[in-house]
């Protein structure tokens, strides 16, 4: 029986019941390891486990797959070795463990971008954009959050202003402080309305604005809305705020998430190794 037949087996007897994508991707890595094996004199009938640990290493030093794709081939190949009954072929094979998604840093924006994007709301007659971004980055709330948010979970005095969440992720609730610059914003936008309609910010149809809007909103100024409130926590570890008070600014339930922020951005190891010479 060639390569190919067996694949073929091999796909309908130990993928049955698998989506259609995952047998197009077994398949497909399968394949390319059966090649590889025809390449060094060898097939899926008789590699053993220098075979697959060599073409692991060949995945990663000479065609420079990254490890999350790296594991994928791997793990086609050990779904093959179950089915043939020969696990010794992939036992305790190397591989370069993939980043976790915490050990790199989250994307914020630099000072110069988050004061453009201020900027360019800033200079708008219709100030419903400017109290978007402000309030996002003064009060570090999720898209979600925001667009839930309604006239009476807004509180502004001259000194001071609260914002209730009222469900924000996980079902919790908070309150949080609004900086002076975020109630100046909501002030004057809330000025313009002439409207009755509960919702906190509307769509220019006049219905509460939602999570896409938003979304597109900000895409037009070249910023994503995550990087928004990943500026307003990168902001507060910075200036060494507990991370307890963070946690109960964000709604961040783990304090890992927290310690996230803590990562160096690829700027900050640019601008790191930069100054070496110096």
């Amino acid at each position: 029986m060639n390569n190919d037949a067996i694949i073929d087996q091999f796909v309908a007897e130990a993928l049955a019941g698998k989506s259609p994508n995952t047998a197009k991707a077994y398949r497909h890595s399968l394949a390319k390891f059966a090649e590889y094996l025809d390449a060094s004199g060898a097939d899926l009938t008789t590699f053993a486990r220098s075979d697959v640990q060599f073409y692991i290493n060949r995945l990663q030093t000479v065609e420079k797959r990254k490890a999350s794709g790296v594991n994928r081939e791997l793990a086609a190949i050990k779904a093959f070795c179950r089915w043939i009954g020969n696990d010794a072929a992939v036992a305790n094979i190397r591989v370069i463990k993939a980043a976790k998604p915490t050990e790199k840093a989250p994307e914020w924006l630099d000072r110069a971008t988050r004061n453009r994007l201020i900027r360019e709301t800033d200079r708008k007659r219709n100030r419903r954009d400017y109290a978007i971004v402000m309030t996002l980055l003064g009060c570090g709330l999720r898209v979600s959050e925001l667009v839930a948010l309604d006239r009476d979970d807004v509180q502004i005095s001259e000194r001071k202003g609260t914002l209730h969440v009222r469900n924000g992720k996980g079902g919790k609730e908070r309150f949080l402080p609004i900086p002076a610059e975020t109630r100046h914003a909501l002030t004057e936008y809330l000025a313009q309305r002439n409207d009755k309609n509960p919702a906190l910010f509307l769509s220019n149809h006049g219905k509460r604005i939602s999570v896409r809007t938003v979304q597109a909103m900000l895409q037009k100024y070249g910023v994503h809305s995550h990087q928004l409130r990943h500026t307003f926590v990168k902001s507060l570890v910075d200036k060494g705020v507990p991370t307890a008070t963070i946690m109960s600014l964000t709604g961040h339930s783990s304090a890992d998430m927290v310690a996230w922020y803590s990562q160096p951005s690829d700027e900050d190891r640019a601008q790191a190794v930069e100054r070496i010479f110096d």
